[in-house]
């Protein structure tokens, strides 16, 4: 567990200045809570994720940036993040010595006695003026057909660029397998639950019982022991999975109207000047619990019974008539809010609703805050109900998968690797490296004419968002041609009259800006949902399939349809029709589009660039559109303890179509390598910053992203390849004849040569990325060996989660033990309901454990919110989750098993009550509500603990909510 003092020294903990003010992610010299709103989660992580503070001085910020060392990165940001870096980095290996190359042989070829604005005679002997000026005069456009023997120059740099990136692609590749097979055999990594348990899908009937799986996967362990086996089959628990988020909901409802109370009463406390004393607190209300023969606790006790149903309901009648409160001292009845019910058929009171205005029967209005809190407390009761059947099959039936985890890492391979039916489609497809909070446990049922289904229908969505998408798309990107379209389009041609700049500026960064938002905002978000909706089982699948949706939808959509101008409805016939016309196509188009794609670069790498660095948007979230909305203690700290966790998909396909523009560009518009090595160099500096300190990556891939990105660089290259036999094909010497055949030639094998090249490479590499060889696994099980020696903790690391042989000896000789000492048979242990049972007291121990160490900041008159007092609440925010524990030897062994245990079932079956977070109040009335809910007992918890209103009725907290899971850092490691 991290045990890092509250007070840490500015230096170590938040830096200084105003360097660090902007480049650690957010501003110190605003109101924005905390001098750096990540502070607090930065400074209680374990060890290896913190971070030193920013530098002051910007000289020893880049050279601390360009020092970080490729280790220090896989640690704090994990492969995603470190491969995303090496991605940035492989971009500008390829492209910054091809600039070097390219440009310096092109752009004079180009240029030198070119086209320019010169007139020329034709066939016809018409006297036409060439036109082509700016930026186009550098590029392929501006050859004179009198001097088509320079375009083999084209064609050598052409060739050098492929064989360049196909080298590099290839190194890079082969890197990946090396450093991914390196992480996942480090011992760290193997002691983790995930590396060594599978999901299996697609399991048919007979095989969805414990028994049956281990009966057929104890070929994976030694001597067929099934004791090192751990099996989990899911079940569907849609009906409780929805009753614990109609809670929360309710939850959040009740918080929000509590705070809206206090914070009227804070202002009335506030204008009449009264001093609330702590005798004066006293004679209010009291926080000691009433004394055992209390009819409150009577009431308690009652409600645990069978009539639960009915005594909630007059602790709800109690409740709306209870006048008592010492809110009313301050408002009105008024004040607070009502809702109206409706008595339905069954007897049952519901809120109405203007969408259900058909519904008739008795109506009345009740507080809204007794209503919230009688039904969060029949919720509870109604899941606690559940939560005792989890093994009930008509309640909750076996879903077609199952997480096996086995008692070495080489063994899961083994099992993903081998077929495990003998029909074919049973059992499959099989995943590797699944952590617990990475499942997505509403796609655990998909079956595989389901996912054939899904999938259909998420591609037909796909192509109805390229249709509709195409619309806006083709607008701007003609208007990224303004200039020219008002010499060639008749109607068009008031716009002559314009000044040059405007044209400029309306063709180039405002449609740039505009297309920029259009497709990175909504886009990523829809791609995300065709890949839940495809049947991803966790979002780190989840996150590879939105990577290939969305760089697909860049590539038509921002690259192929804005280079060529048209729309999608207009391409695809003339495709269909004639597929030859595509390179026709692509070389006519391709040249004129550059200098839109010039404006769109800048764009990207000044302004996003800049965004990533600076982070000015979470700044405008944090300072100015936050406060605006409701704060609960409970959103304040989310807000707090909560740091950016980077969505990869869309990220990864963003920066490959950077690329990909690139490739299709350097050679008929070399300029274009230059704009593509600045951002990417610009990139480079912000993202290794922002990964190293500002965001953390919760959802990890293992680098498959990388390869997947290096894979659909090859999109550019086929692109590139294509255009230029279609631009080979259309040169035309003076006597219009055909000049560049041989060229044409040399492109198409060329081309050929690349895909035979991308099929042997994908082919070749792709089991090293895909599975572990069996050559490592000795060195690995040895340096596995040594770690568990030099920490001296054999017994306890090793315990169940681990699944030794001792384990097993140790299982064989003792009967197993619940968490509260007692024997329990075996059969009854390998219930589902007695897993979740044994998982929930182990938290609910942790959780007393962990409040016990935590001390709360109990302030009835808070200071004046200064930077002082600002960093005075965030240290001991800080001091408090320092006390969660982050690593699983900071449990103890039966917590830990237990947890382990319970690692890969339905979070929703480890679901505890909630607990009503509001703040402490100077006037009291938070205390009195604490009180006066103590009717509901077990089954609604206030509590004021930690949280507290400011004099501007601002919230400020100073410990996680108090039902945060305990053992919610340890996802990190799970």
């Amino acid at each position: 567990m991290t045990t890092t003092n509250a007070t840490m020294n500015n230096e170590n903990s938040t830096g200084n200045g105003t360097f660090d003010t902007w480049f650690g992610g957010a501003p110190a010299n605003v109101q924005a809570q905390e001098g750096i709103q990540l502070r607090a989660f930065f400074l209680n992580l374990a060890d290896r994720l913190r971070v030193d503070a920013v530098p002051t001085d910007p000289i020893i910020w880049i050279r601390r940036i360009f020092s970080i060392r490729d280790d220090e990165l896989k640690l704090k940001c994990g492969l995603d993040g470190y491969f995303f870096i090496r991605f940035l980095r492989a971009i500008l290996v390829i492209f910054v010595p091809l600039t070097a190359i390219v440009v310096t042989v092109l752009l004079p070829i180009n240029y030198n006695k070119g086209k320019g604005n010169t007139f020329h005679t034709t066939v016809d002997g018409d006297r036409v003026r060439w036109n082509v000026a700016g930026l186009d005069t550098l590029s392929w456009q501006n050859v004179d057909p009198a001097r088509t023997n320079r375009y083999w120059a084209h064609l050598v740099c052409a060739i050098l660029v492929i064989s360049w990136s196909l080298f590099r692609l290839y190194r890079e590749k082969v890197h990946f397998i090396d450093v991914r097979q390196r992480f996942l055999t480090s011992p760290e990594h193997r002691l983790k639950a995930s590396a060594r348990t599978i999901l299996v899908t697609n399991i048919p009937s007979e095989y969805r019982s414990k028994e049956a799986l281990e009966a057929l996967y104890d070929i994976f362990v030694d001597n067929d022991d099934r004791s090192r086996l751990t099996v989990w089959v899911n079940r569907d628990y849609t009906s409780l999975r929805a009753l614990v988020a109609q809670r929360r909901g309710l939850r959040h409802a009740l918080e929000k109207e509590e705070l809206r109370i206090l914070r009227m009463c804070n202002n009335k406390f506030r204008k009449s000047g009264e001093v609330l004393t702590e005798n004066h607190t006293k004679e209010k209300t009291s926080l000691d619990s009433p004394p055992p023969d209390s009819p409150l606790l009577q009431e308690e006790f009652r409600v645990q019974s069978e009539k639960a149903e009915e005594i909630l309901t007059r602790i709800f009648e109690r409740d709306c008539s209870e006048y008592t409160q010492l809110w009313r001292n301050y408002l009105k009845p008024s004040a607070a809010s009502q809702v109206s019910l409706v008595r339905g058929k069954d007897d049952d009171w519901t809120p109405t609703s203007l969408f259900k205005f058909w519904v008739s029967g008795e109506k009345k209005r009740v507080p809204r805050v007794a209503w919230l809190r009688t039904e969060i407390a029949r919720l509870t009761i109604r899941i606690d109900a559940l939560l005792a059947k989890l093994d009930n099959e008509e309640l909750f039936k076996k879903q077609n998968s199952a997480f096996i985890q086995f008692d070495r890492q080489m063994a899961a391979h083994m099992a993903c690797s081998l077929v495990s039916h003998n029909k074919a489609g049973r059992m499959s497809p099989r995943f590797l490296e699944v952590a617990p909070h990475e499942v997505i446990w509403a796609n655990m049922d998909v079956t595989s004419l389901g996912r054939f289904v899904r999938t259909t229908i998420a591609l037909v969505l796909f192509v109805g968002m390229l249709l509709l998408w195409s619309i806006p798309t083709t607008i701007l990107g003609s208007l990224s041609q303004l200039g020219s379209l008002s010499y060639s389009v008749t109607w068009l041609a008031w716009l002559k009259e314009w000044p040059s700049w405007i044209l400029g500026l309306i063709s180039g960064p405002l449609v740039s800006i505009l297309l920029a938002l259009l497709i990175q905002l909504v886009v990523p978000a829809l791609a995300r949902k065709l890949a839940v909706l495809v049947g991803s089982p966790t979002r780190s699948k989840r996150e590879v399939i939105t990577q290939d949706f969305y760089f697909t939808f860049l590539f038509i959509e921002l690259v192929l349809l804005t280079a060529v101008s048209s729309s999608v409805v207009k391409i695809v016939p003339l495709i269909v029709d004639n597929p030859v016309s595509i390179p026709t196509l692509l070389a006519t188009n391709v040249p004129t589009s550059a200098n839109y794609f010039f404006n769109y670069l800048i764009v990207q790498s000044l302004g996003f660039s800049g965004s990533v660095l600076f982070q000015y948007l979470r700044i405008l979230y944090i300072t100015t559109i936050w406060p605006w909305f409701t704060q609960t203690p409970r959103e304040e700290a989310w807000l707090q303890t909560t740091i950016p966790h980077q969505m990869w998909g869309n990220v990864y396909s963003l920066f490959t179509n950077f690329a990909v523009i690139g490739f299709i560009f350097c050679v008929v518009s070399p300029l274009m390598m230059i704009f593509v090595s600045v951002t990417f160099s610009l990139f480079w500096v912000a993202y290794r910053h922002n990964y190293y300190y500002v965001q953390r990556n919760k959802i990890d891939t293992h680098g498959l992203l990388f390869n997947n990105a290096l894979s659909q660089l090859f999109a550019g290259i086929y692109v590139m390849e294509i255009a230029l036999i279609g631009l080979f094909l259309l040169v035309r010497d003076s006597d219009e004849n055909f000049a560049c055949k041989a060229q044409a030639i040399i492109m198409i094998v060329v081309m050929i040569l690349t895909a035979a090249f991308h099929f042997v490479m994908e082919q070749h590499l792709r089991p090293l990325y895909e599975f572990l060889p069996v050559t490592v696994e000795d060195s690995a099980a040895d340096a596995e060996r040594q770690l568990l020696l030099r920490h001296n903790n054999v017994e306890v690391s090793l315990e169940q989660g681990c699944g030794t042989t001792n384990d097993a000896e140790a299982s064989e000789s003792a009967p197993p033990k619940l968490l509260d000492g007692s024997s329990a048979d075996p059969s009854r242990m390998r219930s589902t309901s007695m897993t979740a049972r044994n998982a929930r007291k182990a938290l609910l121990g942790l959780k007393k454990d962990v409040a016990a160490r935590i001390t709360d900041v109990q302030i009835r008159l808070p200071a004046s919110p200064s930077l002082s007092r600002r960093q005075e609440v965030g240290d001991q925010l800080s001091a408090a989750i320092a006390r969660y524990p982050d690593e699983l030897t900071d449990l103890t062994p039966d917590e830990r098993a237990a947890q382990l245990k319970a690692a890969f079932q339905d979070p929703v079956t480890r679901e505890s009550a909630p607990v009503i977070w509001i703040p402490q109040d100077p006037a009291g009335v938070s205390d009195d509500v604490v009180q006066q809910a103590r009717k509901y007992g077990r089954f609604l918890q206030y509590s004021n603990q930690g949280a507290f209103l400011t004099e501007k009725n601002k919230v400020e907290v100073t410990q996680p909510a108090p039902d945060t899971r305990p053992d919610w850092l340890l996802d990190w490691v799970l």
